[in-house]
C-alpha cells in the first residue's frame, strides 16, 4: 500500500512549481523587511518576509499572493498580484507596495465619477498675477510712448523714418527621439479601453511585473501623456488630453 502512494507523491513534488520574489515599497523602491505574505492555496500559506524575500510552492492554478506591511498594528502598506502557474518551474513575482486605505479596492463603476483634478490658483498666485499683468500694461505704453516721442523728433528733424523688423523667433527643433514601444503599447491599452483604466486591469492585459507596469506609468505621468489618481487600494489611469 505505502509503495504504491509513493509514485504519485513524487509525481505532486515534481509538479509543482516555487513561486519566489521580493517586497518593495512603492515609493523608494526599498525592500520592506518583515512583510506579511498570504497565498489562498490549499490549504493556505502564509510567511513572514523578514529580509524581504519570501517563497512558496504551489501547484498549478489560479492564486492571489497578498502583501500587508504593519507599523504598531496598523497597516501601512499593502499589495495583491494574480498569478497563474501552469507547469513546475521558477517564478519570480516581486511585490510593490502601496499606501493602505480603508475605503477598499476601486471598482469600474467608480471610473465615472473620477475626473482630473484642476488645481484653483492661491490668493498669492492671483496677486502675483494681478501685478504682472498690470506691469506689462505699464511697460507696453512706457514704449509707445517713447515710439511715439522718437518718431516725432526725426520728422521735426527731416530724417527719414526708419523701420525697424522684429527678429525672427526660432522655434525649438522637435525631438525626434523614438517613443518607446512598450510605453506605446500601454497608451494603446488606455485608449482601447475609453481613455480610462484600473492599474490592476492594465496589469491583467500585458506581460510586464507590477513594478515594471507602475514605472511605465510614472515615465507616461512624466511625459505629460497620463495622470494616475488613488482610490482605495488602485490607481485609476486617465488619460489627458493630447494636442
Amino acid at each position: 500500500m505505502l509503495l504504491s502512494m509513493l509514485p504519485t507523491a513524487m509525481a505532486a513534488a515534481n509538479s509543482s512549481a516555487t513561486v519566489h520574489g521580493a517586497t518593495y515599497e512603492w515609493n523608494t523602491f526599498e525592500p520592506l523587511e518583515n512583510t506579511i505574505i498570504e497565498v489562498n492555496s490549499t490549504p493556505s500559506q502564509s510567511v513572514v518576509a523578514k529580509y524581504g524575500t519570501y517563497t512558496f510552492d504551489l501547484n498549478p492554478g489560479s492564486y492571489t499572493i497578498t502583501a500587508k506591511y504593519y507599523q504598531n498594528e496598523t497597516l501601512i502598506y499593502f499589495a495583491e498580484e494574480d498569478i497563474a502557474i501552469t507547469d513546475a518551474g521558477n517564478y519570480v513575482i516581486d511585490l510593490l507596495l502601496y499606501p493602505a486605505y480603508s475605503e477598499g479596492l476601486i471598482t469600474e463603476e467608480d471610473l465615472a465619477e473620477i475626473a482630473p483634478i484642476e488645481e484653483s490658483p492661491t490668493a498669492s498666485e492671483k496677486t502675483n498675477q494681478s501685478s504682472i499683468s498690470t506691469y506689462s500694461i505699464v511697460v507696453i505704453m512706457l514704449a509707445l510712448a517713447a515710439i511715439g516721442g522718437y518718431s516725432f523728433v526725426h520728422k521735426k528733424k527731416g530724417t527719414d523714418h526708419v523701420t525697424y523688423q522684429p527678429e525672427a523667433i526660432v522655434e525649438p527643433e522637435e525631438d525626434n527621439e523614438e517613443f518607446p514601444s512598450d510605453l506605446q503599447e500601454v497608451l494603446d491599452i488606455i485608449i482601447a479601453n475609453g481613455g480610462r483604466i484600473t492599474q490592476k486591469d492594465l496589469r491583467s492585459r500585458i506581460r510586464y511585473s507590477e513594478g515594471k507596469v507602475s514605472l511605465m506609468l510614472s515615465e507616461l505621468e512624466a511625459r505629460g501623456y497620463v495622470e494616475k489618481f488613488r482610490k482605495g487600494r488602485g490607481n485609476v489611469i486617465i488619460l489627458k488630453n493630447q494636442k
